[in-house]
């Protein structure tokens, strides 16, 4: 004897499908892979300052040599084409490999080359906050003085500011562009959602 059975129908929420779930779990697993990596990064400043060095001296020694390259192939365009990159091209090679070489006096030279930038971008931030007063010109001002701070604390205490200027920097860009990777897949998430509903 057959029976036939009314089932219910299901009032749960429909899962998101593998494509959509894949769409945002993957850049949500590499952004946090990321933030993890800032923490660990900020945890050794100084082999993250070296490593950084290195990478700078390196990317130096490459530009260096392709405007070499460049020179040389820009040879029947004009003597002044020609040594204006040969120069720039040897010049940057030879300061790629001393930063190579003696990555202790290039991260003292790069820290007081962040620590002049800060000083300068805070105090034009300051100076153009307080004269123009356009909108919302505190929050301007605010962060022009922890720059300005920021920079005077970094040039007193150079060159031992060297040690953790730049690994610190480095550790909070990665760790932040983590943060940024998972907020911007988890938005992602809910704009999927609102379309599958």
């Amino acid at each position: 004897m057959r029976t036939n059975v009314e089932r219910a129908p299901d009032t749960r929420p429909d899962r998101p499908s593998r494509g959509a779930s894949a769409m945002w779990g993957a850049p949500f697993l590499l952004g946090l892979l990321t933030a993890i990596a800032g923490v660990v990064l900020l945890g050794a400043t100084f082999f993250t300052s070296m490593v950084t060095v290195f990478f700078v001296g390196m990317m130096l020694v490459i530009g260096g040599v392709l405007e070499i390259a460049a020179a040389v192939r820009s040879r029947g365009e004009g003597r002044g084409t020609f040594w204006s990159f040969m120069l720039g091209g040897v010049l940057t090679t030879v300061v790629g490999i001393l930063t190579v070489m003696y990555p202790a006096a290039g991260l003292a030279s790069l820290t007081l080359l962040i620590a002049g930038y800060f000083f300068a971008s805070g105090l034009f931030h300051v100076i153009t906050s307080v004269m123009d007063r356009y909108f919302q010109w505190g929050w301007d001002l605010a962060y022009g003085l922890i720059s300005l701070v920021l920079g005077i604390s970094v040039m007193a205490r150079w060159p031992s500011s060297s040690v953790w200027l730049v690994g610190t920097l480095v550790g909070l860009a990665v760790f932040f562009r983590g943060i940024s990777m998972m907020s911007g897949s988890l938005m992602l998430r809910r704009g999927l959602h609102h379309v599958e509903a």
